[in-house]
């Protein structure tokens, strides 16, 4: 590198790290994937009116960080703050099992929100560093603070009902700032009165006493990872305002308080996130991952690991999809094991689990898979089958998966999975017809035409292309698929950034030890430097690798294909 070269790369290096500061994505805390440390600033506030501190500042620190023990999961046997109104009198109603009590006392664990995320995400998020302020006193009473937020006549009942919450937050943030508080980019503001859980892209979170427990809050900070609620495919209600099978997944967090928690040593905590979450989070190593039909097989018995346990304590698959439109790759059936471990002891079963993927609009919506008298899950010696239709042969496609085994000691489940499914076959509505060699590429022998109505070739033969080059083109997959002609550039197994392939050589090089680039007390020598891409990433390289590197991660809401919202109709921001 000359010296002109250096300076260039240089400034184009401090460049980035302005706009990374500003735009986000530094270390991918900020993006999808979500990945990196980020600590929170929790604000504890009551109102002018009202002494009563709900908990002292010292209990608020030990439920955020804990004794931040090291370790993974010790074993232990559109109205969002409308709808948690209705979850506490559901919790008032809903007994814990006698045994996930006994494995409570029986064991001891960490029950903090920086272990929450840790068990979770495997360490992939974390929010350490995290700071307690308070309590503060505010200048106003709460029915002060709600004249104030009475006065625009514009506002229509619901939009009032939120602006209250955003009034107290904004209040108690300033309060905080006033006092000469440092305050992180993410806010929990805990107040003294009031009944609700809620977030707000603005100020954050607002949780109320009646909502100071692991389930809510964690629920809420998830919410703001680009996540909605969580469904189940049944026609039910489960709260006031909520839409028919919203927060029916008992295996999420996202359907708290009708999921399967457990009771710790701050209120009710878990469970974990279902299969569909943590593949859009990142939160899954993409070699456990299996895109079922890619390698060619269609009918064999896989060996699918728990994800309520470290993955490095366990080896098989974590999330099997399997396709079931030709035409979007993104619908999919999910397969899932989850076990009475960590974050999932209040689960009653150690099953496996299906949900389904499906794009309603712009946006991607998974539902739990229920079964008969109402079940969510299936055991061994149990299947479960869905029929996708006829061919224009009147072959039938269907996905068929039988439980064969549990091994609750390994924590495994062996499942046979059958798919029939064919993307480049034409449907009993369409006609085959064949294509003259002058016609066809990519060996495209056919198209598939409508019985009904006209139709532009041009059009078919787009859309055959891409249904006969369905398996070949997935070079990637699941929710961080990258857009055509990227791969991931997967410098360890969680790094879902999307590159040029032939910037993966590149990686591989600068993945080999050298004792060149880092000294014996494990700095780098000049003129390397850390390469950062991701927290945690200790490689040395040069200042230009450092620099692709930033852009990439800059880039991931260009390459990614379905950067989006997740079960919801919100905007990624």
């Amino acid at each position: 590198m000359t010296i002109n070269d250096d300076a260039a790369a240089q400034c184009k290096y401090l460049f980035l790290v302005f706009a990374l500061h500003i735009f986000g994505c530094w270390q991918l805390a900020y993006c999808i994937p979500k990945r990196g440390n980020e600590p929170w600033s929790i604000i504890l506030c009551k109102f002018a009116d009202i002494d009563f501190e709900p908990k002292p500042k010292h209990w608020f620190e030990q439920w955020i960080a804990g004794a931040n023990q090291p370790g993974m999961h010790q074993n232990k046997s559109k109205g969002t703050s409308m709808v948690f109104t209705a979850f506490k009198e559901l919790l008032d109603r809903k007994k814990l099992t006698i045994i996930a009590e006994a494995n409570l006392l029986s064991q001891k664990v960490t029950d903090s929100i920086e272990r929450y995320f840790d068990d979770v995400s495997n360490r992939i998020y974390s929010i350490k560093s995290s700071q307690v302020h308070g309590w503060y006193k505010l200048n106003h009473s709460l029915s002060e603070v709600k004249k104030l937020t009475e006065t625009d006549l514009k506002l229509t009942d619901s939009e009032r009902y939120f602006a209250l919450y955003d009034k107290i937050k904004q209040l108690c943030i300033n309060a905080a700032e006033n006092a000469g508080e440092y305050l992180y980019n993410r806010k929990i503001t805990v107040i003294n009165a009031e009944h609700n859980a809620v977030y707000g892209k603005k100020y954050g979170i607002l949780i109320t006493p009646k909502f100071i427990f692991t389930s809510a809050l964690v629920h809420e900070m998830v919410h703001s990872f680009f996540i909605g609620h969580s469904y189940s495919d049944r026609s039910v209600t489960v709260f006031p305002h909520a839409s028919v099978g919203e927060y029916d997944d008992v295996y999420d967090l996202m359907s708290t308080a009708n999921a399967m928690m457990y009771p710790s040593s701050f209120g009710n905590s878990g469970p974990g996130l279902n299969g569909p979450h943590l593949d859009y989070l990142g939160w899954l190593p993409m070699h456990r991952i299996a895109f079922f039909g890619r390698d060619g097989r269609n009918n064999y018995t896989m060996r699918i690991s728990s994800n309520s346990v470290s993955h490095n304590a366990t080896k098989g698959w974590l999330l099997v999809l399997i396709p079931y439109d030709r035409d979007d790759p993104g619908n999919v059936y999910t397969v899932e094991f989850r076990t009475k471990s960590g974050q999932d002891s209040g689960l009653k079963y150690d099953a496996v689990i299906i949900h389904k993927i499906k794009r309603f609009g712009s946006n991607y919506y998974s539902a739990v898979i229920t079964h008969s008298h109402n079940r969510y899950e299936l055991n061994t010696g149990e299947e479960w089958v869905k029929f996708l239709g006829f061919d224009n042969t009147l072959q039938a496609q269907y996905i068929k998966i039988r439980v064969k085994n549990i091994n609750t000691t390994q924590n495994y489940a062996d499942v046979r999975i059958i798919s029939t499914f064919d993307p480049n076959a034409c449907n009993s509505e369409e006609v085959t017809v064949k294509l003259k060699p002058v016609e066809s590429s990519h060996s495209l022998k056919h198209i598939c035409v409508p019985k009904s109505g006209k139709y532009d070739k041009n059009e078919l033969l787009r859309l055959q292309t891409l249904r006969h080059r369905f398996y070949a083109d997935r070079l990637t997959f699941g929710m961080n698929e990258c857009v055509s002609g990227k791969v991931w550039r997967s410098i360890d197994p969680y790094d879902y950034v999307c590159v040029e392939a032939s910037r993966v050589s590149d990686i591989i090089k600068d993945q080999k030890p050298s004792g060149l680039r880092k000294s014996e007390n494990g700095r780098c020598n000049k003129p390397f430097v850390l390469r950062n891409a991701f927290y945690g990433d200790q490689n040395c390289v040069n200042i230009n690798e450092r620099v692709q590197i930033r852009q990439e991660n800059l880039d991931i809401s260009k390459t990614l294909k379905y950067y989006s919202f997740f079960n919801g109709e919100d905007t990624v921001e």
